[in-house]
């Protein structure tokens, strides 16, 4: 079996973006999304799929830091005040639609994937956030649908030359401009590969951080809190209470 898990929110906003142009954006959205779906539902050979939608609210990250993703532009107004009949439409055409009151939805994403790949089933999420990354496993991969790419363990580490379960150390220590994340100020990507290849992890490299260089060692005695904080905020959960069963999403192709 095989599960498909949709960003919606990252799909709907970026084939919206692409029909803004169009006579009827909104249709043309709707249309589109469900050929997608359906395209990487084929591709994936899926029995199952979920499409994951996002409410409008604060969550955890948000109450550990108000800055949380500060600075993304707005969904389009008239997105917006179609979003709940898109999601209809969606879920009368075969497709499981689910949003968590309270939940973001990328961790309701990574639940649902990391259960869903505990109890044997191979797993592609549909998304362009190189967050779901840290999840990638022999049954977990992430797929872009833009650019017809697929991340797998080797593409990860080819990528970023760590492994998946890596990233987020790596981000806590380099930051995260897209969600706008602090990192530790003078440790850039270059550097922070370097570190985690030679100690493994954050927390081995902070107890051991008097072996690296003056400038390393100074920048994380005086950042190591915000790089644990950050640490927490871009690892995805994978505890959210689901409250559906696997039959929920089988695939019925478009009723």
């Amino acid at each position: 079996m095989h599960l498909l898990i949709v960003d919606a929110m990252n799909l709907i906003r970026r084939i919206y973006a692409a029909a803004a142009d169009t006579e009827l954006p909104l249709e043309a959205t709707r249309s589109r999304c469900l050929s997608a779906i359906a395209r990487n539902a084929e591709y994936a050979k899926a029995t199952h799929v979920a499409m994951v939608f996002e409410q409008k609210c604060q969550t955890w990250r948000h109450e550990l830091w108000p800055d949380y993703k500060l600075g993304r532009p707005p969904m389009p107004e008239a997105l917006q005040h179609d979003l709940a009949d898109m999601q209809r439409y969606f879920q009368q055409s075969g497709v499981f639609c689910l949003d968590l009151a309270g939940w973001e939805g990328d961790d309701v994403m990574a639940t649902l994937a990391s259960k869903a790949a505990f109890a044997g089933l191979q797993v592609t999420i549909l998304s362009t956030d190189k967050g779901f990354c840290q999840l990638v496993n022999p049954r977990l991969s992430v797929r872009n649908h833009f650019d017809r790419f697929t991340w797998d363990e080797l593409m990860v580490e080819q990528k970023f030359g760590l492994k998946p379960q890596q990233l987020a150390d790596f981000w806590a220590l380099t930051g995260d401009s897209t969600n706008h994340l602090p990192g530790v100020a003078g440790i850039g990507p270059k550097t922070a590969g370097h570190l985690l290849d030679q100690f493994g992890s954050l927390d081995v490299l902070l107890v051991q951080r008097e072996q690296c260089d003056t400038k390393v060692r100074n920048a994380l005695n005086e950042h190591w809190p915000t790089a644990l904080l950050t640490r927490v905020l871009a690892r995805l959960r994978t505890d959210v209470p689901l409250g559906f069963n696997l039959h929920d999403l089988r695939w019925q192709n478009g009723r």
